[in-house]
């Protein structure tokens, strides 16, 4: 179930890309029907192509995730320079990397019960790949959005190939926070800390595939306005 909405910028976010995310992975996976599903991958198919194009050069990218996202992205001032917010390229990046991540998809990809660096330390376990954390390190110290992105598809797309889900609700609110020197840190401190913990719980569990079992649940709580 999707948390309720609130007053905090940031947890609106977290509801409104977890609740589409839920709705479209639930049409997709046929829970409405086939015409809904058939709708639903309509959709995912747009914002997945939007993931190949930077926010600023895909103005009709931004009106399909705004006009896809129900409820709508909370309001907050335009970046300076720029011609959308913080909250806008959240859930421009977190969307079309969800559609990224559904494509064929047989399960669910988006859940609450395990956050994006969980599910980053616990694909350690279960893959036989030395370049996974590497690739994590990488996208933790990106220099620039592009950066960061190239390499988030990098590990979506390794989550895909080992059915690991997590909460797309929090990783938007995340991104927004990263867009912020005062909120930047804090969040990369919580993905280093909520890896270790994926990597260690999965290992202590003698984990090799994936369950439906979690080793943790995503921050709830945290407010970052």
């Amino acid at each position: 179930m999707t948390a309720e909405p609130s007053h905090d910028v940031g947890q609106q976010l977290r509801f409104a890309v977890g609740h589409t995310a839920t709705r479209l992975q639930e049409a997709y996976l046929g829970a409405s029907g086939d015409r809904e599903a058939a709708s639903a991958r309509g959709v995912l198919a747009g914002l997945r192509a939007n993931g190949s194009r930077p926010l600023q050069e895909n103005p009709l990218g931004l009106q399909e995730t705004l006009l896809v996202l129900s409820p709508p992205a909370p309001e907050e001032p335009l970046r300076r320079g720029k011609e959308f917010s913080d909250s806008e390229y959240a859930a421009y990046t977190a969307l079309s990397l969800f559609a990224r991540h559904m494509q064929s998809a047989k399960a669910p990809v988006h859940t609450e019960e395990r956050s994006f660096a969980q599910a980053c330390g616990r694909l350690v376990a279960l893959s036989d790949s030395a370049s996974i954390k590497p690739r994590f390190d990488a996208m933790q110290l990106a220099a620039t959005e592009e950066a960061r992105a190239t390499h988030l598809r990098s590990l979506v797309d390794l989550l895909k190939a080992h059915e690991l889900a997590f909460d797309y609700g929090a990783f938007a609110r995340d991104l927004r926070s990263l867009s912020s020197p005062k909120r930047k840190n804090s969040v990369l401190l919580r993905w280093g800390r909520e890896f270790s913990r994926g990597l260690i719980n999965a290992t202590a569990n003698g984990d090799t595939t994936e369950s439906t079992s979690t080793s943790g649940t995503s921050d709830t709580t945290e407010k970052e306005n």
